[in-house]
């Protein structure tokens, strides 16, 4: 396997549970691959809403029978692996956002706005 990342390498110091901080188990360690942090620095903002939120929620679920996280409506998936200290995240599936018709067209909208 490639080398990893860990979290805040990726996405920084931050979590979307400030009030929960001193309750993360210290032994658990969210990391990357480098194919899923290629991934999740391609995303755009509003798509790391979701895979933040469902990061930080990996940090504090301890149920070892799930291996991704899913989120149909937004098309969008993290697939992890668990050992006994860490997850390995190893792969973001989201949808090419800025390679869409929807988002040339509101590109378009958007600079004939603004001009």
């Amino acid at each position: 396997m490639k080398k990893r990342y860990i979290d805040d390498d990726v996405r920084g110091q931050r979590s979307e549970h400030p009030d929960k901080i001193g309750e993360f188990n210290c032994k658990m360690i969210l990391s990357f691959t480098k194919a899923a942090a290629d991934k999740y620095h391609q995303l755009t903002s509003s798509q790391k809403t979701f895979i933040d939120r469902e990061l930080d929620d990996l940090k504090f679920n301890q149920d070892t029978t799930i291996n991704k996280k899913v989120n149909a409506e937004l098309d969008q998936a993290i697939v992890f692996e668990r050992n006994d200290h860490e997850i390995i995240i190893t792969d973001i599936v989201a949808q090419p956002t800025r390679d869409s018709q929807e988002y040339r067209r509101a590109q378009i909208r958007m600079d004939r706005q603004n001009h």
